[in-house]
């Protein structure tokens, strides 16, 4: 083979493989301008680290928020994995999730709604937006009544 028919080969292989990704259009940078994770309280997301497990939707809810730099011009994919501690012990187990944002959205909020039987521990939440990682972290979810009780008996010590 040539150097001139090897550098050709190397052209095509090279189109070959960039083809796809220039038929559709490539993600807009810096499409968010914030993700939050936590406790919605008064229109504002609490992120936080540690969220107390309660089923009563009146008292809290949790979850995350999006929002975006404009208003969106198209609409976009929304993804989540909740990695958590699967019942009883046994291994973990992955809830998967998918939305998306409508155009002219400048915020999107999803609720992680807790279900009877869900598991203390730590979780871990990935958000994925057209394609690029929002959000990656664990959070602790934990029993409120046995955290007071704990400390009350460590105060009376």
């Amino acid at each position: 083979m040539t150097h001139l028919s090897r550098r050709a080969a190397l052209l095509a292989s090279a189109m070959f493989v960039l083809a796809p990704a220039c038929s559709r259009p490539a993600p807009a940078p810096g499409l968010l301008e914030r993700a939050e994770l936590g406790v919605f309280f008064g229109g504002q997301v609490q992120q936080r680290k540690e969220i107390p497990f309660t089923l009563d939707r009146t008292k809290q809810t949790q979850g995350f928020r999006l929002t975006f730099r404009q208003p969106l011009r198209a609409p976009v994919a929304v993804h989540w994995e909740i990695d958590r501690p699967a019942p009883k012990g046994r291994g973990r187990a992955v809830e998967l999730g998918d939305a998306e944002a409508r155009a002219g959205l400048t915020e999107l909020d999803q609720e992680i709604a807790f279900r009877p039987g869900d598991p203390l521990g730590t979780w871990n939440i990935r958000v994925v937006v057209d394609g690029k990682i929002a959000i990656d972290r664990p959070i602790a979810i934990y029993d409120a009544r046995s955290r007071r009780r704990e400390r009350a008996a460590l105060s009376k010590r």
